[in-house]
């Protein structure tokens, strides 16, 4: 293995405990905060336990030659502009849990005193947090230039999104009623809209 591929396997281990560390800090925040009601609970723990496992199988791209079978050719410019990425991307995790505050829950769930939130990056989209899992995933992917980190992290990350999008619009839809029509009206779902 030569030195660049050494140095992009510290980079990617040191973003990934950046990452990781930003979730355990607001994760703590909120722990034993309020009651929640919960929209198919059985659902939502198997989704976060696997999107969870991807997130936990990322390190044996840094700690071990495993998955290098799974190396991709990229130019070297492609994966510096991966570390880039994901820099980005975890600061926008951190920027949206931050709006969150205390109305952040991992699982589809709303406490009694859920807000609605409308700053920080929920003022030009509905789930940062999402766009945040796919700029990381893209910048991990591009870093790493391993097949295999790509399809384990965004595999079960489109997964999550394809089947819980529908039902957290719908209740907040639910639960914010017009007030939340009127939001989806000028904002985009995962990315800025260009045109209100």
């Amino acid at each position: 293995m030569n030195s660049l591929e050494v140095t992009f396997r510290v980079i990617f281990g040191i973003l990934w405990l950046v990452y990781f560390a930003v979730r355990l800090y607001f994760q703590r925040k909120v722990k034993g905060v309020g009651s929640y009601v919960r929209v198919n609970e059985k659902q939502e723990k198997l989704l976060f336990r696997l999107f969870a496992l991807a997130y936990l199988v990322l390190p044996i791209y840094f700690l071990t030659p495993w998955v290098d079978f799974a190396h991709i050719s990229m130019p070297v410019w492609l994966r510096w502009a991966g570390l880039i990425v994901t820099c980005g991307g975890i600061g926008l995790f951190g920027w949206a849990h931050q709006a969150l505050g205390l109305n952040w829950t991992a699982v589809l769930a709303l406490s009694e005193k859920h807000a609605l939130v409308t700053s920080g990056p929920y003022r030009y989209i509905r789930h940062p947090m999402y766009t945040a899992f796919f700029v990381i995933g893209f910048g991990f992917l591009f870093l790493s230039a391993n097949a295999l980190v790509g399809v384990v992290y965004l595999g079960p990350l489109l997964l999550m999104y394809l089947s819980r999008f529908s039902a957290e619009e719908q209740m907040m839809i639910e639960r914010f009623g017009e007030r939340y029509r009127q939001y989806m009206k000028e904002t985009g779902r995962i990315l800025p809209r260009l045109m209100k």
